[in-house]
């Protein structure tokens, strides 16, 4: 007897975004209800469900592939395994740029609207922690940044503050071919590394350690 095949669903996914986009930067507001939506979206309920739960789900899986699409394009180069922790950083926050700077509008709305919790950047978050742990790591093992107890866990911490500090600086930034952003990159990444980095406060208590051992050495 011959078994039935289901058939695999149809991915929407695509079809609802832009839809959505379009709608939210056209009427500066989320649509009414996802019935509506759908309606004007040429969709059902049903296919919309079958990719989506929400709309905030929506916004979260825009901000997901602008930063699959960042890692991806940064990772896919063959220079990326000889850069530094410093170049790979800074690297992603270039390319990051670029990504969105493609769909501009839509993306400074969805700060404007979700802040100041940015619950519609849970996947991005992650995106990024997973990426900034990894890089942290080898620059720790490669003696790049300097093992702190209790602190050195914590390092990727910093790389996602200063990826909000970028956003929000990016968003407000009307500079020509945003390039008050590309400097704001490049400031924030080298203080950032520098606090990871060996710094000066670290030679200040070494040497302090240093005379503080001899000394009840002597006595």
């Amino acid at each position: 007897m011959a078994t039935k095949t289901r058939k695999q669903p149809v991915d929407f996914s695509q079809k609802i975004i832009s839809a959505y986009m379009d709608y939210v930067l056209t009427e500066k507001k989320q649509p009414a209800s996802v019935y509506a939506f759908a309606k004007l979206a040429g969709l059902t309920e049903k296919e919309f469900y079958t990719c989506f739960t929400s709309f905030a789900d929506i916004d979260n899986a825009i901000w997901d592939q602008a930063a699959e699409q960042t890692l991806s394009t940064l990772t896919g180069s063959k220079e990326f395994e000889t850069y530094t922790t410093r170049e790979k950083i800074l690297g992603f926050f270039y390319t990051l740029q670029e990504a969105l700077n493609a769909n501009r509008s839509f993306f400074i709305y969805s700060l404007k609207t979700h802040q100041p919790m940015y619950r519609n950047l849970r996947n991005f978050k992650k995106r990024i922690e997973d990426f900034s742990k990894q890089v942290i790591q080898q620059g720790l093992a490669e003696k790049e940044l300097e093992e702190r107890k209790f602190i050195s866990d914590r390092y990727h911490d910093g790389v996602w503050v200063n990826t909000l500090f970028i956003l929000n600086f990016w968003a407000k930034d009307d500079s020509m071919g945003f390039e008050k952003t590309d400097a704001a990159i490049e400031k924030s990444v080298n203080l950032m590394l520098e606090l990871m980095g060996k710094s000066a406060l670290d030679s200040v208590l070494d040497f302090g350690k240093f005379l503080f051992q001899n000394a009840t050495k002597r006595n």
